[in-house]
C-alpha cells in the first residue's frame, strides 16, 4: 500500500477576535441593549460556534453559549466614529454598528425608512462590534478601557 505524501495545506485562518465598543455616558439600559443587539447580530452573521450543553453540580442543564469572548469597551462619540471609519476600511474585518436611528426605531421597517433619510454625518453611533484577525482588531481597540 502506497501512502501519498501530505498535500500542502493552506495556512490556518488567524485567530478570530470580537470586540464591542459602546459610546461613553450611555445609560446602563442603552449600553446593555446595544451589546445585546450587536452581539446577536455578529453571532448570526459569522455563525459563531456555541459550546456544548453544560451541567452544574446539582444536575441543572444549561444550553451552550458562544465560545468566543466578547469584551465590551467604551470610548467617546468622536473616537467611536473614527474607529468605525478605520475598521470599515479593512477588508478582513466585519463591522456592525448601532446608530441612534436604529435605537429609537420601534420596528426594523421604521429603522430602514428613517435611515434612508439620514446622512452619514448625522448617524450618531451608539456602539459597534468588530470581528476579524486578532492582530487587526487589537490594533484598533487596545487602548480603550473596559466598560465599567
Amino acid at each position: 500500500m502506497t501512502i501519498a505524501p501530505d498535500t500542502p495545506q493552506p495556512p490556518p485562518d488567524p485567530p478570530l477576535k470580537v470586540v464591542l465598543v459602546v459610546r461613553d455616558g450611555l445609560p446602563a439600559n442603552q449600553a446593555v441593549n446595544a451589546a445585546t443587539v450587536l452581539g446577536a447580530s455578529i453571532g448570526a452573521r459569522l455563525g459563531l460556534p456555541l459550546g456544548p450543553e453544560a451541567v452544574d453540580a446539582t444536575g441543572t442543564r444549561y444550553h451552550g453559549i458562544v465560545t468566543t469572548p466578547v469584551p465590551i469597551l467604551t470610548t467617546d462619540a468622536a473616537e467611536l466614529t473614527r474607529l468605525h471609519r478605520l475598521a470599515g476600511e479593512r477588508e478582513q474585518l466585519t463591522v456592525l454598528c448601532l446608530t441612534e436611528t436604529a435605537r429609537r426605531a420601534r420596528t426594523y421597517e421604521a429603522f430602514l425608512a428613517d435611515l434612508a433619510a439620514t446622512t452619514e454625518s448625522d448617524s450618531d453611533l451608539v456602539g459597534m462590534i468588530v470581528a476579524g484577525p486578532r492582530n487587526q482588531v487589537t490594533k484598533l481597540t487596545k487602548r480603550l478601557p473596559l466598560l465599567a
